[in-house]
């Protein structure tokens, strides 16, 4: 099974929205959502970032469509 994060923040509009796109996805695919300081420092210049298996599928504006392909795979 993949693992699969969503790296957010506090006060983060972009990520809320990005959020509102991935929600279906949540009824298939089991996901962790986990805030940027909690070991994601990496990213947070990148927030929102959808992982799976610790390689970025997508960040930032998400596309729903390039994020159901990388999932499919």
């Amino acid at each position: 099974m993949s693992k699969i994060i969503f790296v957010t923040s506090k006060n983060c509009e972009l990520c809320s929205k990005a959020l509102k796109k991935i929600k279906p996805l949540t009824y298939f695919l089991p996901m962790t959502v986990v805030d940027v300081s909690d070991g994601y420092d990496e990213y947070l210049l990148r927030i929102p970032v959808l992982l799976k298996n610790e390689e970025v599928i997508d960040e930032g504006i998400f596309n729903i469509w390039k994020i159901i392909k990388k999932l499919a795979n």
